[in-house]
């Protein structure tokens, strides 16, 4: 048996990343472990528990940093993802 690792390459929306930069430190962590999780393993990983929305022209989907905290994104190419939301509830 041979296992491949899938990569993806990570990019954020200027909002998102002013979000990021103003969040306290111990709910960037979660957000920042969530990505680096997303990044190695693609958004079937299990935790990150991800849901796709059909919009009219494109696709938008959902992945959990925690409980309470979400960040939507979509594809841009084969392995790049635009993060383009972040929020909790």
């Amino acid at each position: 048996m041979q296992l491949q690792s899938v990569k993806f390459c990570l990019m954020f929306a200027s909002k998102v990343q002013k979000q990021l930069d103003d969040l306290p430190p111990k709910d960037r962590k979660q957000y920042e472990k969530a990505f680096e999780c997303f990044a190695n393993n693609g958004p079937a990983y299990p935790s990150l528990r991800t849901h796709r929305y059909r919009c009219k022209d494109s696709n938008i989907w959902s992945s959990s940093a925690s409980m309470a905290k979400r960040f939507y994104w979509h594809y841009t190419e084969d392995k790049s993802i635009l993060v383009t939301h972040i929020d909790s509830h």
